[in-house]
């Protein structure tokens, strides 16, 4: 399984649809959500239990948190899992 890269920038779609890495470079295509709950396992930010969940949840509503082209999946992440926690 290949691992998040969190200083990768995170990948959203231009406005006509287009894939991120066709718009600009940086970009990890494909994470999935076992990729999301490994890195935040890695971490030690979740337990295994809740890490699952969590990954399937980010993984849904990823673009959510992408809110400009500077974005990277550390900041992604990190936001989800404030809002997770209850603290977003």
């Amino acid at each position: 399984m290949d691992q998040l890269n969190p200083d990768a920038l995170a990948e959203q779609y231009d406005e006509q649809g287009a894939p991120a890495e066709d718009v600009r470079e940086g970009v990890q295509r494909d994470v999935t959500p076992e990729m999301i709950t490994a890195y935040v396992v890695e971490l030690g930010e979740l337990p295994q239990e809740s890490a699952g969940p969590f990954g399937e949840y980010l993984h849904e509503v990823w673009s959510d948190y992408v809110e400009d082209q500077d974005v990277t999946q550390r900041e992604v992440v990190a936001g989800a899992l404030a809002y997770w926690r209850g603290k977003g």
